[in-house]
């Protein structure tokens, strides 16, 4: 049997609330630093303003996500890359292990889809039709995770588990 690769990335779009907790960030970084600034004299207010804008920073920066998706055989990787720098893996999938994949806008399956007591959003964050749930077990629990695969990807993944994975109609 031939080895499978197949890769796909997407980035997620920011929700009213991300850019509101941001604006939250900055606000709260320029206060605490200001307030250092003043209060803190010469040597440790500058080291608490610097420590505090360092954060506000490195917290700032947890906003700018994008998913990568790797399908390698019968496994799926799913990993988040924070700013374009940083790479984090959030889940392996084993495709046998998946229950049902559809999109959330398949109205056939949707009783299937409302399972899971763990949910992962791996998508665009936009939720259309083009938005696919995962519901499979791992770890004794019962995961849902979006993703948001094009359709080259979803083919493959229809390939891999034809009776389980449903393309939209």
């Amino acid at each position: 049997m031939a080895e499978i690769f197949k890769e796909y990335l997407v980035k997620q779009e920011k929700s009213p609330k991300d850019t509101l907790t941001q604006g939250g960030i900055v606000v709260g970084a320029v206060l605490i630093a200001a307030i250092a600034f003043l209060f803190g004299g010469q040597f440790i207010g500058p080291i608490i303003m610097l420590a505090v804008l360092f954060g506000a920073a490195t917290l700032f920066s947890k906003f700018n996500k994008e998913y990568e998706y790797i399908l390698t055989n019968n496994e799926l990787d799913i990993d988040v890359i924070f700013n374009k720098a940083k790479r984090k893996r959030v889940l392996t999938i084993d495709i046998k292990a998946i229950e049902v994949m559809a999109s959330i806008k398949d109205d056939r399956r949707k009783a299937d889809l409302q399972k899971g007591n763990k949910f992962i959003n791996a998508s665009d964050g936009k939720n259309g039709a083009n938005t696919y749930a995962i519901i499979t077990s791992k770890d004794s629990a019962l995961y849902k995770i979006l993703i948001t695969p094009n359709e080259s990807f979803l083919n493959e993944l229809h390939r891999q588990a034809p009776h389980k994975v449903f393309k939209k109609i």
